[in-house]
């Protein structure tokens, strides 16, 4: 006790005191600010200058709004001071953050937790804290939820949040979300890049009804024209038209359709399932078959892990390793990985590693590894086999935009023996994809059956 007495007196101690002392005056100084509007909120509460566009959103009142906004324009951080800004100026209300997934719909609570709680006045109004929801003293709430039926069913808001719109299922907006808002009259934003043309997304971002935001990356003063050319170089044209123009585009000869990939996706949120990209979690027992892709100089090492529930395949790990990792650590990884999952089968592109990496991966005791040569009637049997599973809502994929994008991308061609051949664009990876075609032909594999139990 004498010890904390000391320090309590000692100038150590002192520097808490007085910022303690300094917020109490901030707080004091921004009760008597004036607040005008959202724009303002954002200028004299949350230190931030919105630019045109973002202000443009800011100040947008109606029920119905759609942000179909480009990467790196700030479309998070506009919509979470809006968020901050209703539920500061309207007491007891309920804002409702979801997104395919709870990690997306955490980026967007993050974000305003961070606004929250470097403002000392709404810092101050805090009275409950979680590590999905906020609670002020007005009574207002902000929660993030994943885009799950069973845990979005039961609310009543008053403003909900789409984030990444266009990959979550319409049954979910239109009997899950929507109602929601039915004796509030509340508001529903939506928000996200483009994806496919078949989706409420887009049919609300064309309805003359709702007020649209599209805004592209150039008209963000933080990005430049150097870094845009630098990501058409490194990007396929309808993949930088998505992304950084916000248009609604898709390769014409595309094996994979962007509504089949959407529908794995939404199978995946039904569904529960998680994807996983580390091996420090506990996984349950099951059969799980897995695709590795071996690549070193110009291409990623990818392992991806099913498992197989009935007649549905999930997507529950992925790893993708630094270009020119040794294929002696990509070995280890899937060692780990079998001592966590304990693989019925595994299956390889043998193509540019041969017989001593299978021979390897066996002596390091998986011994259900098989290679396969890459070839067209291959590569074709692969592919085919995976989009038969998708088109039968046999496969749920978690949404991993890098993933979907890979898949979409992959063009196809028929030979002059009539076989299907296989290409991706300059400027584009299929890493992702072969690794999980892959083990989904690993999966035809009969799966593993429990010892009987005999009686003496």
């Amino acid at each position: 006790m004498r010890s904390f007495w000391r320090r309590l007196k000692s100038r150590e101690v002192r520097p808490r005191f007085e910022d303690l002392e300094e917020e109490a005056r901030d707080i004091l100084r921004q009760e008597e600010i004036e607040i005008k509007g959202p724009v303002d909120f954002a200028e004299k509460i949350l230190g931030i200058k919105p630019f045109p566009y973002q202000a443009k959103l800011l100040e947008d009142d109606k029920k119905r709004i759609v942000a179909c906004m480009g990467r790196q324009t700030g479309k998070t951080t506009t919509i979470a001071m809006k968020a901050i800004f209703f539920t500061y100026t309207n007491p007891n209300v309920t804002v409702l953050i979801t997104a395919p997934s709870l990690r997306q719909s955490m980026i967007m609570f993050d974000r305003i937790a961070t606004f929250v709680y470097s403002s000392a006045r709404l810092r101050n109004k805090v009275v409950r804290a979680t590590r999905t929801l906020i609670h002020f003293e007005n009574g207002s709430k902000i929660i993030a939820l994943p885009c799950s039926e069973n845990l979005l069913r039961g609310y009543t808001a008053h403003m909900v949040i789409l984030d990444e719109a266009s990959w979550i299922p319409e049954d979910v907006i239109t009997q899950v979300l929507f109602p929601m808002l039915t004796t509030t009259q509340g508001y529903a934003v939506f928000l996200s890049t483009p994806w496919d043309k078949n989706h409420f997304f887009y049919r609300a971002f064309v309805n003359p009804n709702y007020s649209v935001h599209k805004v592209k990356s150039e008209q963000c003063p933080l990005v430049t024209q150097e870094f845009l050319e630098e990501m058409k170089a490194n990007m396929t044209r309808e993949a930088y038209l998505m992304e950084y123009e916000a248009e609604f585009v898709e390769a014409l000869n595309s094996y994979f359709p962007q509504d089949i990939i959407r529908k794995c996706v939404e199978l995946a949120q039904k569904l529960g399932v998680e994807l996983y990209t580390s091996l420090e979690t506990a996984f349950p027992k099951g059969d799980y078959y897995v695709g590795v892709d071996f690549g070193k100089l110009q291409d990623y090492s990818v392992i991806v892990v099913l498992k197989r529930e009935a007649d549905v395949l999930k997507l529950v790990y992925m790893y993708q390793f630094p270009l020119e990792t040794a294929y002696t650590q990509v070995i280890g990884h899937l060692v780990r990985a079998n001592q966590k999952f304990q693989f019925c089968k595994v299956l390889v592109d043998q193509t540019g590693v041969g017989e001593p990496v299978l021979e390897e991966i066996r002596n390091q005791g998986i011994s259900c590894v098989e290679g396969l040569k890459f070839t067209v009637q291959t590569k074709e049997e692969l592919l085919t086999s995976l989009k038969i599973a998708m088109e039968q809502n046999r496969l749920a994929i978690p949404y991993h935009r890098q993933l979907c994008t890979q898949i979409n991308e992959q063009q196809y061609a028929y030979s002059k023996s009539g076989h299907l051949q296989f290409s991706h664009p300059a400027n584009s990876h299929d890493d992702m994809l072969w690794a999980l075609a892959l083990s989904c032909m690993a999966s035809r594999e009969p799966p593993r059956k429990e010892p009987a139990f005999t009686f003496s």
